[in-house]
């Protein structure tokens, strides 16, 4: 059990490269199991190479995020060289998968997994803020009950569409020029990010979080995927799906316009901590295109 949560917290970047593993004394009361169990965990870990430890009696620290030898307890029928490398005959590592989930659900836990580390920062790109205002909710909640770890620094960024300029999507189906889309767009956005621009800086002013940074700019850009960077290191990005729905638009009967859908559309993973360097190549140009445009054509929120 011990090796079981210690892996998935190195593999999950939970424990860094170089950070220390809690000692074995710290262990044992955490997960309520006598000392032999979690020196034998260590030993596997150690084993595996995801740990290493300087000299006898010392505590131990990471020494990368996935293993180098197959675990000490395989599944049955499993082949431990089916789980670490590639190819036949290839000493590549098989890059991790992570299959897509429903945006709502997946954005809420990894950033719930983001919230545990000292320093969080989130950049998104997004149509109104939705989905991140709801991931967000349920790690906001548990801040400053017992047994939480505060972050020390909150940094929020999210890029949205400039709705005062023209943008292709939302548009009435047959009038691209009527403006009460984005009108309508306009005053969604601002409710939700308003909401959630106020619930972060109330973190500071209740001294649960001594630095919280949360900023919204304004791009003319209709979005046509989501993106979300967690802490520098992981990207969830998904399509939205352009679909054509009847709306109310103030108080003339429904309209109907083309719009776009992603709170139940999918988001992919991918994450710099694997020892996939094309994964890893992707996170850090997703970083960098995401700060070309807050650097750039972005505006402020306000202006």
């Amino acid at each position: 059990m011990v090796a079981d949560a210690l892996r998935h917290h190195i593999s999950e970047g939970e424990l860094r490269v170089g950070e220390r593993i809690p000692t074995q004394a710290e262990l044992s009361e955490q997960y309520g199991v006598p000392r032999g169990a979690v020196r034998r965990a260590l030993e596997i870990l150690e084993h595996e190479g995801l740990i290493k430890r300087a000299q006898q009696g010392t505590p131990a620290t990471v020494a990368r995020t996935t293993p180098v030898a197959a675990p000490a307890d395989p599944a049955p029928g499993s082949r431990p060289s089916d789980a670490q490398h590639g190819p036949a005959g290839s000493d590549v590592p098989e890059p991790r998968r992570h299959p897509p989930r429903p945006a709502g659900v997946f954005l809420g836990e990894r950033v719930a997994q983001c919230f545990r580390r000292r320093q969080v920062t989130i950049d998104a790109y997004c149509l109104n803020g939705e989905t991140l205002a709801s991931a967000l909710a349920g790690p906001l909640v548990t801040l400053g009950t017992a047994g939480v770890r505060n972050p020390e620094r909150i940094t929020v960024r999210i890029l949205l569409p400039n709705a005062d300029d023209p943008l292709a999507l939302p548009q009435v189906v047959g009038e691209p020029a009527n403006t009460r889309p984005r009108e309508r767009l306009r005053e969604t956005t601002g409710h939700i990010y308003g909401s959630l621009r106020h619930s972060l800086r109330m973190l500071k002013v209740r001294g649960l979080v001594p630095e919280v940074s949360v900023e919204a700019r304004k791009v003319s850009i209709s979005p046509t995927q989501k993106v979300y960077i967690l802490n520098g290191e992981e990207v969830l990005a998904g399509h939205y799906q352009v679909q054509s729905r009847r709306v109310d638009l103030d108080r003339d009967d429904p309209i109907e316009i083309y719009d776009m859908l992603g709170v139940e559309g999918m988001l992919f993973r991918h994450t710099a901590v694997d020892d996939d360097h094309v994964t890893a190549a992707y996170v850090e140009q997703t970083q960098q295109w995401f700060d070309s445009l807050w650097n750039t054509i972005a505006v402020p929120w306000d202006s």
